[in-house]
């Protein structure tokens, strides 16, 4: 009896080696199509499966280290699926965090609510006492008055503190334009530092396009302002010009008038300096 028991247990490890040589030779197999951060891991199981000395009769049964491998390869690929997917709800959790920032802007936006207005003064601020202003609504037909042209002068001393006026009020109209502009270098310095920091923190497009239009808003407004100081000066100078053409036509008129008359001495013209208005001769 004995000796066939001995032999049972010997065929029964027989079988269990053959089972575990198949087992390793399937591992084997299977090893090379392995991912790189599972060899390791399943090295390290076979290894100790293969250490574990084998069942007999009335002990634990033996694991299936095959099978065990491949539920371990399963789960990772679950685990790497998982993961996947985190990743693309992050992306998307992203993508709608852009969206939002894309459609922000700004309460209120940093504009010149005031440039009409003050457009409008600068006009009128020339037309001050005898001034010949761009903005004046008969400034037609008061030039063609108070210049002539080529005609007798009857009374030369009222007709020359005309000129002088003229041109006088209409050079310190122009100044006092071009000082209400110097007025509103403070308040653009403002908008224009506002701008800018605006720039500084400024989320999404919708901002950006915004502020860009609050840029080229302010760019416009300084373009019209410089437009209106050109008028200004073409202004003065076309008055300055007048009144020195005016003057020498007027003179020489009256001078060949009394020539013509048969007078044998022209009446004295004399220079007044600038900035001098000559009294008037009173009137019989």
């Amino acid at each position: 009896m004995p000796n066939e028991m001995t032999s049972l247990d010997g065929g029964s490890s027989d079988v269990e080696d053959q089972k575990l040589g198949r087992r390793l030779h399937s591992l084997a197999t299977a090893w090379p199509s392995l991912p790189s951060h599972v060899a390791p891991f399943a090295l390290a199981v076979v290894l100790a499966f293969a250490a574990t000395p084998s069942a007999t009769m009335g002990q634990l049964p033996v694991i299936d280290a095959a099978n065990l491998i491949q539920t371990t390869m399963t789960t990772l690929k679950m685990v790497e699926s998982v993961i996947n997917e985190v990743e693309m709800i992050a992306n998307q959790v992203r993508q709608i965090e852009n969206m939002i920032q894309n459609t922000r802007n700004y309460g209120r936006g940093t504009w010149d609510t005031e440039a009409l207005p003050r457009l409008v003064r600068l006009g009128q601020v020339i037309d001050q006492e005898q001034a010949i202003a761009y903005s004046m609504a008969n400034i037609d037909g008061l030039f063609r008055q108070r210049y002539a042209g080529y005609r007798p002068v009857t009374d030369w001393s009222r007709e020359y503190d005309t000129w002088t006026r003229t041109t006088l009020d209409t050079l310190r109209g122009t100044l006092n334009s071009v000082r209400l502009h110097a007025g509103d270098f403070a308040s653009e310095q403002g908008r224009i530092q506002a701008l800018q920091a605006m720039s500084d923190s400024s989320e999404g497009r919708m901002q950006a396009l915004q502020l860009g239009n609050m840029m080229a808003g302010e760019q416009l407004q300084q373009l019209v302002k410089l437009r209106q100081l050109v008028m200004a000066q073409i202004n003065a100078q076309n008055v300055y010009m007048a009144t020195q053409t005016n003057r020498e036509a007027q003179r020489a008129a009256t001078q060949s008038e009394w020539v013509r008359n048969g007078n044998a001495d022209a009446p004295p013209l004399e220079s007044t300096p600038a900035g001098v208005s000559r009294s008037r001769a009173p009137r019989p």
